[in-house]
């Protein structure tokens, strides 16, 4: 990435401006917006959750950075530095989530996996799938960017990835040399200015806190609604929340069958939720006969249940 287009980003844009992305989504599909917040998929049990060990792992790095300069030197502060800014870039769930945001802008509805037709077989091994690499998800996101008018995001994007930081830490092809940050592996060797790493892991670091705030803002904001939804067809959209903050929900249908989709720290429930073939999500009614014209919850009349 040429120099000339980096620049620094600040904190308060970036809530700004992913902020207005998630509240204009909502505003569009707010069921749609609520899986993706959610991260709506099948089955999951306790501690299987690579983005919480992600959130987990961060707090580690950041602990070793804050160590004594007679324990961590200087080039140990650069080394962890780029490991956190390879796992943040690497991050599934705020790509996917992000992915999703965009969809819903561009009139599309959630997708449980928005980048998995990016991915490609493995020839080698049956029954095998490479996934799609995180230089293939960015340009993904920034398609999805430009295809609803957030041009804003494209150049956020180019701003923290860097794939040639990102593949030359990866793979140990890279020295800290005075005020260099080189690689020999990728073609001629290359080098990069220490402040201009320096200045892309700022930017990536600062633009992933802004986004995994939002993540947990909104589900906090999103507890203050009201618990019950009456839908046109005679669903009721319920609302699961605990003390903090919203965990999931049920729709609740008129012949007292229910779907319930709900992810905490025990795992993920998900009850009557069917995956479509093309990604998006639909629900097990049960009885179609014994559906009525009369919103209910667990088959009681909607005013009496609640």
């Amino acid at each position: 990435m040429p120099i000339a287009k980096l620049r620094e980003l600040t904190e308060q844009e970036l809530v700004d401006f992913l902020s207005d992305l998630f509240w204009s989504a909502f505003r569009a599909a707010p069921f749609e917006v609520l899986c993706a917040v959610l991260r709506v998929s099948g089955m999951q049990d306790a501690d299987w959750d690579p983005f919480e060990e992600s959130q987990s792992a961060f707090e580690d790095y950041n602990a070793l950075l804050r160590l004594d300069s007679d324990v961590l030197s200087p080039a140990g502060r650069w080394r962890i530095g780029l490991l956190m800014y390879c796992q943040a870039v690497e991050m599934t769930a705020p790509q996917e989530f992000l992915a999703n945001l965009l969809r819903v802008l561009s009139g599309e509805k959630y997708h449980i996996k928005p980048f998995g037709s990016l991915g490609r077989a493995n020839k080698k091994k049956a029954f095998s799938w490479v996934p799609p690499s995180a230089p293939v998800k960015y340009r993904e996101l920034k398609r999805l960017a430009a295809k609803c008018n957030q041009s804003v995001l494209e150049d956020y994007i180019d701003q923290f990835f860097n794939e040639d930081i990102r593949n030359a830490f990866s793979h140990s092809d890279y020295v800290l040399s005075g005020n260099h940050f080189r690689w020999t592996e990728s073609g001629l060797p290359q080098q990069l200015s220490l402040e201009t790493v320096n200045l892309t892991v700022r930017n990536c670091f600062r633009f992933f806190s802004a986004l995994l705030w939002l993540h947990n803002q909104v589900l906090t904001d999103l507890k203050a609604l009201p618990q019950f939804h009456k839908w046109p067809n005679y669903e009721v959209l319920e609302l699961l929340s605990d003390e903090k903050r919203l965990h999931g929900f049920s729709v609740h249908f008129s012949n007292g069958t229910k779907a319930a989709y709900s992810r905490t720290p025990r795992g993920v429930e998900c009850t009557n939720v069917l995956i479509e073939p093309d990604g998006s999500i639909n629900f097990m009614v049960g009885l179609l006969d014994a559906l009525c014209p009369e919103w209910k919850i667990n088959g009681r009349p909607y005013e009496e249940a609640i």
